[in-house]
Parts: structure tokens; C-alpha cells; sequence
């Protein structure tokens, strides 16, 4: 078991490198990371997000 767990981690390790590999230098040449779909969908999302926070700047904490 301990060895499946292991293989799972290197597995999770590997691929963050190569995501860093890819996006990272994609970054420094002003490369978009997402789609233009993706770029909708994330903006949905923290639309969403602001929608169900609670109002912070009339608190009184």
C-alpha cells in the first residue's frame, strides 16, 4: 500500500513539473494560460463567488 502511495505522489510531483515547465516560460512571454472559454467560465466563477459572500464592508467586527 505504502508503495501504491508513493507512486501516486511522484505521479502528482511529475506533473506539476511539467505543468511548470510549460506555463511557466508561456507566462514571461505574456501567453494567455486559458482559453478564451476558460477565461469566461473563471470569471463566472468568481462572479458567483463575490455573489455569496457576505457584504464585508458594512460589518462592524
Amino acid at each position: 500500500m505504502l508503495w501504491l502511495v508513493g507512486a501516486l505522489l511522484l505521479c502528482v510531483v511529475l506533473a506539476g513539473a511539467v505543468v511548470a515547465l510549460v506555463a511557466i516560460p508561456a507566462r514571461r512571454e505574456g501567453r494567455e494560460l486559458l482559453t478564451e472559454r476558460g477565461e469566461q467560465m473563471l470569471s463566472k466563477v468568481t462572479e458567483r463567488h463575490r455573489d455569496k459572500q457576505p457584504d464585508e464592508a458594512g460589518s462592524t467586527s
